[in-house]
């Protein structure tokens, strides 16, 4: 079996991310500043959206999606409070 490529694993990340972050609030001040950050843990590839910090022990994390390297198959974890 083959490993998917990483941007075809990004794109599905995204995709699944977008989908559910659509129950949760995104505070309009941090909007400009999220960033991606890319993990590799065994067969997975995490991708993780985040607000940077000072240090990067500072960062907030807003949600993870975790994908399967080889079928593309995740679950995403959203960090933030869902919309009233």
């Amino acid at each position: 079996m083959r490993r998917l490529k990483l941007e075809e694993l990004e794109e599905r990340a995204k995709a699944m991310t977008y989908e559910a972050l659509k129950d949760y609030e995104i505070p309009d001040e941090i909007r400009t500043e999220i960033a991606l950050g890319v993990f590799f843990d065994g067969e997975d590839r995490i991708f993780k959206l985040y607000v940077p910090g000072e240090r990067p022990e500072d960062a907030n994390f807003i949600s993870s999606a975790r994908l399967n390297s080889f079928t593309g198959e995740g679950t995403v974890e959203v960090f933030l409070p869902k919309k009233k």
